[in-house]
């Protein structure tokens, strides 16, 4: 065989060396990527991804490739090699291997999408065509000469010695890739069969909706990013919770728990509601002891009663009983996230690692960054993320965002505020979210005072764990008329002067931030506390901590926020205005008045807020129209109610609209994945078109660190956050560290970090070279009181980055 400028396979790299000067063989990272997703001495199914993954970048042994790597060329595409030679000894072992029709139509199932997988596994997921190989009208096989086919043919035939040496020669490539182009309507016929079959066994929805989790892309994916990354098995362990430390994390639980109602006793809280609390918390956990082979899993508590504690220690239970090993907490907004995060920690001792702000920065061609490895495959014991980025893993829209898969597996998933996920979507969710059970044994328990319908996307039965009803009255809820930022703002002047603590929640930044400004000039000489999304998590804590000791001390505090304040925020005050949004955030926002039952009736005024006297600005975050009419006319019914009525209103606006709108049709987009067609429900999100945001790391404290931040600081050597910009904007920095010292590089990192709008981002960011996220251009851009709230932004935009 003549080959024309080859690299040896032997001598082949699969990146630069190390910083220490280490050397990375091509022949090692195809074996561990190999091994990574099969296994060659198992079924025909295991030796197929084992085959796979010893291919996927069999095209780095191309002359130019290697050249390039080697610094002395431009990048050439290699993937598309691997999935050619793929399709060839596919076509080979067919023939070879004595199959029946029903295992031929599995096979090809399996082949046809690995070989779509290997040709994008930088890439956009792609759609599975049924006309032709992927690579037409891009590649040949005269592509192919510039590759050691020698040295990778005989690697492959190390462990598949059925394999003729004969296919691979270059006159035999080009007829054999000629045939499969002939053949290949077939092939996908055939492997589609298989899945109108699989459809045919069950539910179609339930049965789609497990076809179209992107598992043997996430097996070839997780196999790749972890090698090159240099994730090590023997770090595993640093991953996953045991039994023996669930246990001893429920016994911290009790004690803070405990340590907690002391402290609410002492501050004048109602014991009736502190012991519905505990209650509800060991009922809870008792129930998911009895049902615990189910999958889906609710909770409804109204706020305020210990969702969180009470999600935990189900959590923990589970993994007690060895049905999970890892936590990942779920939460709606960034804004949530620092908070829950914080409790999780201080109660559980256990480090949390946050996912939320990696960029849609453009993607390197040839490799992902290692910060993007470590967020996005979850490799932690318990993970704290948002909706988007569940979403990314559930709706992938590139191969990359498959890693979360790997951190789906056998975890206990709580998502908390399920409500506040679209209507139009919530079912498409709903049905992944179960298909992950059974899939990826996960366990999955949504935990809120206000669940949405459920019949139209699970399945199976859904075990309720609780459903908490009211023990006390804490709060009754007052709709009253319209209203502009003037008028909300002396509104909530006289009721701070009338009863003290007070706080004003506004659908948008701009809205909370124009407010703010109104206030802190109606009372010059009294504090105003300002809260959204766009403070750091180390700025929001701060803060936090900063309103929770003026409650404490003189049970006064003024302030205005987004939404950040309804969930995942202990606070509570005698006063809550709130702009008009729909019925659940309506109940979430009376759950900040009296939360203890510590006080007289706290009171909730819901008002119709105009931005200037005349722009609505509800729908830029409430979209669904259905849900905005049958707000209001449960207003219109229920103008006054009390927390005990609360539960019926918040029934009545799921029944009436889910009788509008089923919202069934968007199931098709999962039958329609199940056939190939991966792009139907790629890039769904939970709140409506994604808008592109962009992390900005901002440089400063606030308040005083938390002992897991002081830790990282001393690790790293680190006297100030100019220097951890630094360091991550180092060239080899990050590739010096070993896994788990990137873990905790970037969770350090993550205290500093605002998300953007793109727009915003480009005013006031400045980026480093192959980096995620960027930093603020100019400190000053960045306010003590505000953050980057007051930093314009176009209206559509708002409702993203509350």
């Amino acid at each position: 065989m003549s080959v024309v400028k080859a690299y040896p396979l032997s001598e082949c790299i699969a990146r630069p060396k190390g910083p220490g000067g280490e050397d990375y063989p091509l022949v090692d990272h195809l074996l561990a990527v190999a091994n990574g997703m099969g296994n060659p001495q198992e079924d025909i199914y295991d030796r197929l991804r084992f085959l796979a993954g010893l291919l996927h970048d069999a095209g780095k042994s191309r002359y130019n490739w290697q050249e390039y790597i080697r610094g002395r060329g431009k990048g050439v595409p290699h993937a598309f090699a691997g999935a050619m030679l793929f399709a060839v000894c596919l076509d080979e072992l067919i023939k070879k291997w004595d199959l029946k029709l029903k295992e031929k139509q599995a096979l090809l199932h399996l082949g046809v999408g690995l070989i779509h997988y290997l040709y994008e596994h930088h890439g956009e997921i792609p759609d599975i065509n049924d006309c032709y190989p992927p690579w037409t009208g891009s590649f040949v096989p005269s592509d192919l000469k510039e590759c050691d086919l020698e040295g990778v043919l005989a690697l492959v035939r190390v462990y598949f010695p059925e394999l003729d040496e004969k296919s691979f020669s270059f006159a035999a490539l080009d007829e054999r890739l000629q045939e499969i182009n002939f053949r290949w309507k077939n092939w996908f016929q055939n492997a589609w069969r298989h899945v109108d079959r699989l459809l045919e066994s069950g539910n179609r929805y339930a049965v789609g909706a497990r076809l179209c989790l992107q598992r043997e892309n996430a097996r070839l994916i997780a196999a790749d990013r972890f090698h090159a990354a240099g994730v090590r098995v023997d770090e595993l362990s640093e991953e996953y919770i045991s039994p023996d430390l669930a246990r001893e994390v429920q016994a911290r639980i009790e004690k803070f728990c405990s340590a907690r109602k002391q402290v609410l006793t002492a501050a004048g809280a109602d014991r009736m509601l502190l012991g519905a609390r505990e209650k509800w918390r060991r009922k809870a956990v008792e129930a998911f002891a009895r049902e615990r082979g189910n999958g889906v899993f609710t909770l409804e508590l109204p706020t305020g009663y210990g969702k969180t504690l009470t999600s935990l220690s189900i959590a923990l239970k589970a993994i007690e009983l060895g049905l999970c090993r890892r936590i990942v907490y779920v939460a709606p907004y960034i804004s949530i996230l620092s908070q829950a995060a914080a409790e999780i920690q201080g109660s559980t001792g256990l480090n949390v690692m946050t996912h939320h702000h990696i960029s849609t920065l453009q993607r390197l061609m040839e490799e992902e960054r290692d910060e993007d490895v470590l967020l996005e495959s979850w490799r932690a014991p318990v993970v704290a993320t948002t909706f988007n980025q569940l979403f990314r893993a559930l709706f992938p829209s590139r191969a990359q965002h498959t890693l979360r898969l790997h951190g789906l597996k056998d975890s206990f998933v709580i998502v908390d505020e399920p409500q506040i996920i679209s209507a139009g979507v919530w079912n498409l969710f709903l049905a992944l979210m179960e298909a992950t059970t059974a899939e990826l044994n996960t366990k999955v328990l949504l935990t809120t005072a206000t669940l949405p319908e459920l019949e139209g996307g699970i399945f199976n039965s859904a075990v309720s764990l609780g459903k908490a009803e009211v023990v006390i009255a804490r709060f009754s809820v007052e709709v009253r008329g319209e209203g502009d930022e003037e008028y909300l703002a002396r509104e909530a002047v006289e009721a701070y002067k009338d009863y003290g603590s007070v706080a004003v929640i506004y659908n948008t930044v701009k809205d909370a931030a124009e407010v703010y400004r109104r206030l802190i000039k109606l009372v010059p000489d009294e504090t105003v506390y300002f809260l959204s999304g766009r403070l750091t998590p180390l700025h929001k804590k701060a803060r936090i901590e900063e309103i929770r000791q003026a409650l404490k001390e003189g049970s006064r505090a003024l302030v205005v926020c987004t939404q950040v304040l309804e969930a995942g925020v202990d606070l509570s005050f005698r006063v809550v205005f709130r702009a008009l949004p729909v019925i659940p955030s309506v109940v979430q926002a009376a759950g900040r008045c009296n939360r203890h039952g510590e006080g007289e009736t706290g009171r909730l005024y819901v008002l119709n807020f105009l931005r200037g006297g005349e722009t609505d600005t509800r729908n830029y975050v409430y979209r669904d129209p259905d849900q905005r009419e049958v707000t209001d006319k449960c207003l219109t019914n229920y103008p006054v109610f009390s927390e005990d009525e609360a539960s019926r209103v918040v029934r009545e606006f799921y029944r009436e609209c889910f009788r509008r709108n089923t919202h069934q049709a968007v199931l098709e987009k999962i039958l329609e994945a199940a056939s190939g067609y991966y792009s139907a429900p790629a890039n769904v999100h939970p709140f409506g078109p994604e808008v592109p945001g962009y992390g900005i790391f901002v440089p400063r404290w606030w308040g005083k660190p938390p002992e897991i931040i002081k830790t990282a600081l001393r690790k790293f050597n680190i006297s100030r956050p100019d220097e951890i910009w630094e360091l991550y904007a180092g060239k080899d920095f990050l590739r010096s560290l070993s896994f788990m010292e990137r873990k905790a590089f970037m969770g350090l990192m993550n205290h500093f970090v605002v998300q953007v709008p793109a727009e915003v981002a480009q005013e006031i960011g400045e980026p480093a070279s192959n980096r995620s996220l960027l930093r603020l251009r100019y400190d000053s851009r960045y306010r003590d009181d505000t953050g980057l709230s007051v930093v314009d932004m176009k209206d559509e935009h708002e409702a993203w980055f509350i």
